[in-house]
């Protein structure tokens, strides 16, 4: 069983913010032996949180930027990629919904397209740079691993242009087989 883990921001007396990873006091007692890997968790968290703050500037430059699909897939990666991290150490980070966009300042639905979008696109190179992020975000709310590949093929093809045809396709695929 995994062991429910939080970050929290914290401030010190003399003002400056730092990042504490924390257990129940049960599971601490239970295994005394997680201190150091908290305190690995914390620094990786603190590396995560500037480099996600670094991409979403990046992302938020320009217009070009945020349809960047595969610079998403970058930020993407870095919050996944720590997420199981954590798990593969046996813990789960039980407040991901309110520590990452605290942290790195995007918001919960944001974070929720980019967990989703990492797991769909476990590699960057299934991540198309012709297919903008506003369309992928449209996709990512397609059940059907089918018809997100239906449609992302469509934009490919050029026979979905816009975000508005994405929606359309989702919208009649819904009384298909697929919906």
């Amino acid at each position: 069983m995994k062991i429910p883990l939080e970050i929290q921001k914290i401030k010190d007396p003399d003002g400056a913010s730092r990042f504490r990873a924390i257990v129940s006091f049960q599971d601490a007692i239970a295994d005394t032996s997680q201190s150091q890997k908290l305190i690995q968790i914390q620094k990786e968290y603190m590396i995560l949180v500037k480099d996600g703050q670094r991409l979403l500037k990046e992302v938020r430059g320009n217009k070009k930027s945020m349809a960047d699909s595969q610079l998403q897939w970058s930020l993407a990666d870095k919050i996944y990629s720590f997420i199981k991290r954590i798990e593969n150490d046996g813990y789960v980070f039980a407040n991901v919904s309110e520590a990452l966009p605290r942290d790195i300042g995007l918001s919960k639905s944001q974070l929720n397209y980019l967990i989703k979008f990492r797991t769909y696109y476990p590699l960057i190179n299934q991540v198309h740079k012709e297919v903008n992020w506003s369309k992928y975000r449209e996709i990512l709310d397609m059940r059907s691993p089918e018809l997100r590949k239906i449609c992302e093929n469509k934009i490919l093809s050029g026979e979905i242009k816009t975000d508005h045809d994405v929606r359309m396709f989702k919208r009649n695929s819904r009384k298909t087989k697929y919906g």
